[in-house]
């Protein structure tokens, strides 16, 4: 691996705060691949069984939704990285990627990953984090408007997001609960109600991308 490409993987995000013994047993593992402008590096829905830094070029994450529309998620560029989510949990890919110039990257096979996150638990953490923070983002860019709002405002947003599993029946917040957080619908249905006059009233029905709770963090309120 050439000087400036190690220079490179080591200021990337995932890899800037290991050990440079750890750091050390990656660079073996890393095998240099080059794209042309188009060219497509992985594609949503496959396999996803590697992990790659962007070491040269520029190439752009896209969202396909199921009538064809794509979704821009982001331009990545030198000492970007993606694919996070398939070493840590394998399954199969929530983007495609495309060049937008000629590209040249660094990839890492989950196989090999595995076998070096025996020795390095921090790096697969960190990788873990990246990865669920990149499935928040191109979750809210595909349902919602807080897909809109400017990159380091939305990534600051996603950091501090915390996973929330709510079994059908029970009860997500209630009524005169002291005020925020804000909850955003990942999966599932909910709706908002309320009692008036001994009975229940519902106020609304919530989807995937919608979300409740902004009013009460707002304005310091149950």
């Amino acid at each position: 691996m050439k000087t400036q490409d190690s220079e490179i993987l080591r200021r990337s995000s995932v890899f800037r705060f290991i050990s440079d013994e750890h750091f050390a047993a990656i660079e073996p593992l890393l095998q240099e691949e080059h794209y042309e402008f188009g060219d497509i590096i992985v594609k949503q829905d496959e396999a996803a069984d590697s992990f790659y830094v962007l070491t040269r070029g520029r190439a752009r994450a896209v969202k396909i939704k199921p009538d064809g529309e794509e979704i821009p998620l982001g331009v990545l560029k030198p000492g970007d990285s993606f694919g996070e989510a398939a070493l840590a949990e394998g399954g199969t890919r929530n983007a495609t990627v495309r060049c937008s110039t000629a590209v040249d990257v660094l990839r890492i096979d989950r196989d090999d990953f595995l076998q070096l996150v025996t020795q390095e638990p921090d790096l697969k953490q960190s990788i873990e984090t990246t990865g669920r923070n990149r499935a928040v983002q191109s979750f809210l860019y595909q349902f919602s408007n807080f897909g809109r709002l400017p990159t380091p405002v939305l990534r600051s947003m996603i950091e501090k997001f915390k996973p929330l599993s709510v079994q059908k029946g029970n009860l997500i917040i209630r009524e005169a609960d002291g005020a925020g957080p804000l909850f955003i619908i990942e999966k599932g249905r909910a709706r908002a109600f309320a009692g008036v006059d001994g009975q229940v009233r519902n106020l609304a029905f919530y989807r995937a991308g919608d979300f409740f709770g902004e009013l009460s963090i707002l304005n310091g309120s149950p």
